[in-house]
């Protein structure tokens, strides 16, 4: 017998907008895990595969998210996250904008 909790990530990643729903997740765990006042600096948060994106305009804290790369990578890991992320890509400047 299989835990619901184990089986539940795979299915909705089959779902139409599935992949979506993931990076959803990802991206609310990471913010939970950042905080809420450093989160509200970053830009976008996207997850594409594997790798995480954080735009911010804040060069400070761009630069902070680099150096502590490998622990929020392993807290967001260890955090139960439907799909395990393996890199974190921190960019300075800004989002894409709004999609026209």
């Amino acid at each position: 017998m299989h835990k619901l909790g184990k089986l539940l990530p795979g299915v909705i990643a089959r779902q139409p907008g599935g992949g979506r729903m993931i990076a959803l997740q990802v991206g609310i765990r990471f913010r939970e895990i950042l905080g809420s006042a450093l989160a509200g600096d970053c830009e976008e948060i996207e997850l594409h595969g594997s790798v995480l994106t954080i735009i911010t305009r804040n060069s400070a804290l761009a630069h902070q998210l680099r150096l502590d790369a490998e622990v929020l990578l392993s807290r967001l890991n260890e955090s139960g996250t439907p799909r395990k992320v393996r890199e974190l890509r921190i960019r300075n400047g800004r989002g894409p904008g709004p999609q026209r």
